[in-house]
């Protein structure tokens, strides 16, 4: 697991004074771009070797407020041929799940257009933070 502090903007809120739902979208983001270069390094050649979002899910858990200090948790909840799986915790500093979620991601190489396997260097990474999400 990765774990991601985020600055709580008061742009990030509402009138109530709690984080605006869409926010979360962006602290997931936060917490997908450190993993991937705290685990890949800055030399890593995106187009080549890079990444497309398919789809974003969240759950909402309790409403995070201004005052928050927030930690983006970050592991590998699947893996395919070509794509991933990311999930996501946001909780605050008094451990509170604030909301969680995932990203299904896809391996592309955009300098042919096309979606390419998983490389093997990012594949030992993801299986390193790969987590088992059955609850039975």
């Amino acid at each position: 697991m990765i774990k991601t502090p985020v600055q709580v903007r008061f742009a990030d809120c509402d009138i109530a004074g709690h984080i605006h739902n869409a926010v979360y979208l962006h602290y997931f983001e936060s917490g997908r771009i450190h993993f991937f270069v705290s685990q890949l390094g800055t030399n890593w050649d995106w187009k080549a070797q890079g990444i497309i979002l398919k789809k974003n899910t969240i759950i909402y858990h309790s409403p995070g407020q201004i005052t928050d200090q927030i930690v983006v948790e970050v592991t590998c909840t699947h893996i395919g041929e070509s794509s991933f799986t990311l999930g996501y915790k946001v909780i605050n500093q008094e451990n509170e799940l604030r909301a969680e979620g995932e990203s299904v991601l896809v391996c592309m190489d955009y300098t042919v257009g096309q979606i390419i396997q998983i490389p093997e260097s990012f594949l030992s990474i993801l299986q390193e933070h790969l987590i088992s999400t059955d609850q039975a």
